[in-house]
């Protein structure tokens, strides 16, 4: 049995809660908020402990695992307390905000000898499984082209709660770091990774510090080339789009479905998504949350690497940091 604390209340916590209580062999032992009362509503709710203070949930020696569901910009410096305790590590994306944050977590989850399991919980989707072993067998022949668009929306209402969301300090970005990291790290996956990014962030609707918007053209490191758009002012919000071309055929996915399979000779099941996350952040399965948990579980269990660690993790943070050097410089920006 492993035993889960939370770190943060919010509503992603709901999802991590249950996600946990639905596995076997997982228990959600404690939770913290830097809100007490939410903390002990959150507690009775899910019949777990509360902890005074991180550093307690950390020294907890009945804690395994701990999950890290606080605001963006709280993600790394946390996710170190914890590896630094001994504590192997669920964080929500992105794991850091900072290439300096991004650096000091690597070497901190290395140096301790801990696990981490990044959420990107659309890489664990049988879509994309069965679009990587497509495009990694050569089915698709060589890969040309390949784009990811997310239209989503999100009111004036949403950046006002909290008080976070879309700041620099606390988000580390907007449109992009926040709702299209999924986007890009599912591109940049498929793809076997980006070399380049040429990149416009603009702030057009919302009164945040950070973009609303941004447009990357991208070569990737395979040779193709292609686009990532990003957005939360496209009204009413629409679901994530991937395609993807090669010389024999292409592959186009929305969410964690495929609606096209165009590839000769071959024939695959067709879906439409359910999914409503494009205009509301929670109106999403925790289905894919079970899988990354149980495969960190799997990973500590077996002594291997999770399947999304802190150098897969790290991967769209770097393109989303690099996208916005560029549009600050009007430079195309290699990826490092």
């Amino acid at each position: 049995m492993k035993n889960f604390a939370l770190i943060g209340c919010g509503a992603i916590a709901e999802m991590h809660a249950t996600a946990i209580e639905a596995l076997d062999g997982a228990a959600l032992y404690g939770v913290y908020d830097t809100r007490s009362e939410s903390a002990a509503r959150f507690a009775e709710k899910h019949g777990c402990r509360v902890f005074s203070t991180v550093e307690e949930l950390c020294s907890c020696p009945q804690v395994d695992i701990v999950s890290i569901c606080t605001p963006s910009g709280l993600h790394a410096d946390l996710a170190i307390m914890a590896a630094e305790a001994g504590k192997h590590i669920v964080v929500e994306k992105p794991m850091a905000i900072t290439k300096e944050q991004l650096d000091r977590l690597v070497e901190t989850v290395e140096s301790h000898h801990v696990k981490v399991e990044v959420i990107t919980q659309l890489r664990f989707s049988d879509a994309i499984k069965k679009t990587k072993k497509a495009i990694d067998e050569g089915r698709l022949g060589k890969i040309l082209l390949a784009d990811f668009r997310g239209k989503f929306f999100r009111s004036e209402e949403y950046y006002a709660m909290g008080g976070w969301r879309g700041t620099w300090a606390m988000d580390g970005g907007g449109a992009l770091m926040n709702q299209g990291v999924h986007g890009v790290d599912l591109i940049q996956y498929l793809m076997g990774g980006i070399k380049s990014v040429s990149a416009l962030c603009r702030t057009q609707a919302r009164s945040i510090e950070t973009e609303d918007s941004a447009y990357l053209l991208v070569e990737y490191a395979n040779g193709a080339i292609g686009s990532i758009h990003s957005t939360t002012v496209a009204a009413p919000g629409y679901p994530r789009m991937i395609e993807i071309s090669g010389e024999k055929g292409t592959i186009r996915l929305e969410e964690d479905c495929i609606i096209g399979w165009d590839i000769e000779g071959e024939e695959e099941e067709l879906g439409k998504t359910t999914s409503r996350a494009s205009s509301n952040p929670m109106a999403f399965s925790h289905s894919m949350h079970m899988l990354q948990f149980q495969d960190l579980i799997d990973a500590i269990d077996n002594d291997r690497t999770p399947l999304v660690d802190v150098h897969e993790g790290r991967k769209p943070v770097d393109i989303i940091l690099a996208a916005y050097e560029s549009s600050k410089t009007g430079c195309r920006v290699e990826i490092k």
